[in-house]
């Protein structure tokens, strides 16, 4: 796979977060609106990939405790968001695919100056062409691919987005490529949604996958 421009989630794909996001999400899920863990994992799990605001509005359409659970979640991300560390083979695969040239991208549904903050804590944070995050009417997934497009000048057959979740190989359709890394969902769960394409277990596979178009 010939490309020029290499695409990371940020939670459960560079960084080791998926773990604890779920656990305080569902957590709030259960305090504001009254359902099972069971019903609360499922609920997350369903739309993990999108920015916690939209998995409650979506989950829970029109309730009144929205901003209030949106807000509890986010003071609760953020105090411990800091903690969580990458895979040990994040930083490596980063570097690698720097060596062979290619521009190296952060899309996440985090905000970008939480993920910012996150790898110059790492010191790391100069590796990548650049973080982009969330706000409200600029997400993951066509607002950031147009972006990087725009900006950076890279075609969207020219990119390729890696990510953990099912909305991460959803939001790729119809822009560019999709690797998915089998952590929170599995293969078989990639292939209902419609993904023929590659799927690795660890990011350091990627080098095996990725080379630089000329």
């Amino acid at each position: 796979m010939e490309k020029n421009a290499v695409i990371f989630d940020f939670d459960g794909t560079l960084a080791d977060s998926m773990p604890f996001l779920e656990k305080i999400g569902v957590q709030i899920m259960m305090k504001y609106f009254d359902v099972s863990r069971g019903d609360a994992t499922q609920r997350y799990r369903t739309t993990a990939g999108l920015p916690y605001e939209q998995q409650i509005k979506m989950n829970f359409p029109d309730n009144p405790k929205n901003e209030e659970a949106i807000e509890d979640f986010e003071r609760l991300k953020i105090e411990r968001i800091f903690e969580q560390e990458l895979f040990s083979d994040s930083e490596s695969t980063v570097r690698g695919l720097l060596k062979l040239g290619m521009g190296v991208f952060v899309s996440s549904s985090t905000f970008q100056t939480t993920i910012e903050q996150y790898f110059r804590r790492k010191g790391i944070l100069d590796l990548f062409k650049e973080i982009i995050g969330y706000r409200p009417g600029f997400e993951k997934g066509a607002d950031h691919f147009n972006h990087i497009q725009s900006t950076h000048q890279v075609q969207f057959k020219d990119m390729v987005f890696i990510g953990d979740s099912l909305k991460d190989h959803e939001r790729s359709l119809g822009f560019c490529d999709f690797i998915g890394i089998t952590r929170m969902f599995g293969e078989q769960d990639f292939r209902k949604v419609g993904h023929t394409g590659h799927m690795v277990a660890n990011l350091s596979e990627i080098m095996d996958i990725l080379k630089k178009k000329t």
